[in-house]
């Protein structure tokens, strides 16, 4: 065996092992290496994140023959994002090829499709490659492949079969030879179940891939589980943690060169900086860091920078440009789409606004990933309190808005908990355990529980006199017993917990429970004027269905709707100063379903609908005040 053969079979076993950069060391500075140890030298170069290196020997090793250096050297191509070069090369070395090489280029071509907005074409030519490798039977192959048919289900939003997919690639992946393709599998589960808010079971994959991160030195699969852990830190509210990463990808996909991870992360330090008011860093940043700056993820971050800056005009057309290239992939689409419709409504574009706004609930709707909305909805309350108050877009914006408060509700249950209760007290009494409604048959037993949520360490006593005074001595002990037990039984023992004396006990939720109390949720979103979500919160009356003879019901009832109506007010008041006529009146409609019948509210809507409304509803307007008068 000569020298050179002997140095390439070390090299071989080291990049099976995951060891770029021995591979490197032994390879680099050989003078007429072999098409083969081309193409070795230059994988190992890829597979460590050293593209720009890559590129001689793998080309070399392409136009010397070697085939499977051709089919790497297209894959190149791709992670370079010169897709259009990749096609043509695939084009013309795929006919050439056979066996476990055809297949890998159909791989490698079906990705390059995919990135490039053909998508059905992609996903046909990963699953030629898929059937090709089942018919090999090798599972290592079979998990590679079904990786990146994952990857794509994942970016196109289809998150079950996604995860169906990457778990049964973990199966089949090793964790010691070769790990990369593991690495990637465990990151792609764990974006997968941080977009269905799967908080626990994310951070439990991503602990994973630190073991398998062992055994390989390779940069592409570390900047992969860094771009994974910064959305995790991003969406459940570590936002220190967050910017720390990004800060740490942007000086390593400066020396990775990947073009992906490089656009993915000029976009997110670009919108980082922008919703911190630096503007001009955002910008600059955006076009430093990003390697194609005519990238439809490029320009509608751009049009985001610019909505923020209020240069609307701009900042509409940077996303419509972004909205009309099929590269833009699904939740660019849905960002897109709603900074659009807040751009266009402060734009002057109100039939536009309401288009695209409709467009994106539509499409969140039915979005399994909805928790990955949350930043922007949150930014763009105003827009969500604007579709609150519009009759054509407010059963969306109710749903969605409920959806949301449900998914970050659960996120925000603390690890320790043993037990998570959501009370539902406006329009309706509901409990649910874990997520499942509980069925209480006692209607104390819901009074019960929400009182001792607001109130902790609540005597016997003042439960009875409080809650159901209408029931007196042995028969308010009796029903207090009742609901204890049923609380207990349905809930869990752990539920009501008891201390003081034996004699005289003090009530609260136990230690392990975390309550979710919208009641709660309402005041909170009142205190800091969140218009919209208080609108989404109050879906009727505190417990309207409670028969129970309790003044603390009744109190707390007209309490919420007098604040909730105050808040209304006040922000009907400044939009009339503003000259916001129409939001205004949308605000005395939204006033006048807490309380049809408050007669100023009447004349001020009529007053406000003389300046903006149709005739038709004028006369409605006019109508209903008059039958008020009367």
């Amino acid at each position: 065996m000569t020298t050179e053969a002997r140095t390439i079979n070390e090299a071989l076993a080291a990049f099976e092992h995951g060891q770029y950069k021995t591979v490197i060391t032994l390879l680099t500075g050989q003078t007429d290496l072999s098409p083969e140890g081309l193409r070795v030298l230059g994988n190992a170069y890829v597979f460590s994140g050293h593209f720009e290196q890559a590129e001689e020997p793998l080309e070399r090793s392409s136009r010397a023959g070697d085939a499977e250096g051709m089919v790497e050297y297209g894959n190149l191509l791709r992670l370079t994002g010169r897709l259009a070069e990749a096609s043509t090369h695939f084009m013309e070395v795929t006919p050439k090829l056979s066996g476990e090489l055809f297949l890998r280029a159909q791989r490698w071509w079906g990705t390059v499709d995919f990135l490039a907005g053909r998508t059905e074409m992609g996903l046909q030519r990963c699953e030629i490659a898929w059937h090709g490798y089942m018919a090999l039977g090798d599972d290592e192959l079979i998990g590679r492949v079904t990786q990146t048919i994952a990857q794509m289900h994942l970016t196109a939003g289809d998150l079950n079969r996604a995860g169906q997919l990457y778990q049964e690639a973990i199966r089949r992946l090793p964790l010691t030879d070769q790990p990369i393709f593991r690495i990637s599998a465990l990151g792609g589960l764990a974006e997968v179940q941080i977009s269905l808010g799967e908080v626990k079971e994310a951070r439990k994959t991503l602990d994973s891939t630190q073991e398998a991160l062992q055994f390989t030195d390779s940069l592409k699969s570390h900047v992969h589980i860094l771009s994974v852990e910064a959305e995790y830190y991003r969406l459940f509210g570590d936002q220190e943690k967050y910017t720390k990463i990004l800060h740490e990808l942007q000086s390593v996909v400066e020396d990775l060169q990947d073009f992906e991870s490089s656009t993915w992360t000029a976009a997110s330090l670009a919108d980082l900086y922008s919703l911190r008011g630096d503007h001009s860093l955002a910008m600059e940043t955006l076009y430093e860091l990003a390697p194609e700056g005519h990238h439809p993820l490029v320009i509608a971050t751009r049009g985001m920078l610019l909505r923020r800056r209020r240069l609307y005009g701009a900042a509409i057309e940077a996303l419509q440009e972004a909205l009309d290239s099929p590269r833009l992939e699904s939740r660019a689409q849905l960002r897109s789409l709603l900074h659009l419709a807040d751009a266009q409504a402060k734009n002057g574009d109100t039939e536009g606004a309401g288009t695209s706004l409709k467009l994106a609930m539509e499409g969140l709707l039915s979005a399994r990933d909805l928790i990955l909305y949350s930043p922007d909805i949150t930014e763009l309350s105003d827009l969500a309190q604007h579709a609150l108050l519009e009759p054509d877009l407010s059963p969306y914006m109710e749903v969605l808005l409920g959806k949301l408060a449900v998914l970050m509700g659960r996120d925000s249950v603390p690890d320790n908990t043993a037990l998570h209760l959501r009370i539902q007290t406006l329009g309706r009494a509901a409990v649910f355990k874990n997520g499942e409604e509980i069925k209480l048959s006692l209607q104390g037993s819901v009074l019960t529980l929400v009182y001792l949520a607001l109130n902790p360490s609540s005597t016997r006593k003042e439960l009875e006199a409080t809650l159901y005074p209408d029931r007196e001595g042995k028969t308010a002990g009796d029903y207090f017993r009742a609901v204890f037990r049923e609380l207990r039984v349905k809930l869990g023992q752990e539920v009501l917990w008891m201390d003081g004396s034996p004699k005289s006990p003090h009530y609260r939720i136990g230690p392990g429970v975390h309550v979710d109390l919208d009641t709660e949720h309402l005041r909170e979103a009142l205190r800091s004027g969140d218009t919209a979500r208080a609108l989404s919160l109050y879906r009727g009356p505190f417990l309207p269905d409670s028969k129970m003879e309790s003044d603390w019901v009744d109190d707390t009832r007209e309490e919420l709707r007098r604040s909730l109506s105050a808040e209304l007010r006040s922000k009907l008041q400044k939009a009339r100063d503003d000259g916001d006529l129409r939001r205004a009146l949308l605000l005395a409609n939204q006033s006048l379903k807490l309380d049809p019948g408050d007669l100023d509210m009447l004349e001020t809507r009529v007053a406000v609908a003389r300046l903006v409304a149709s005739p038709q509803d004028l006369a409605r307007y006019v109508v209903e005040l008059q039958r008020q008068m009367s």
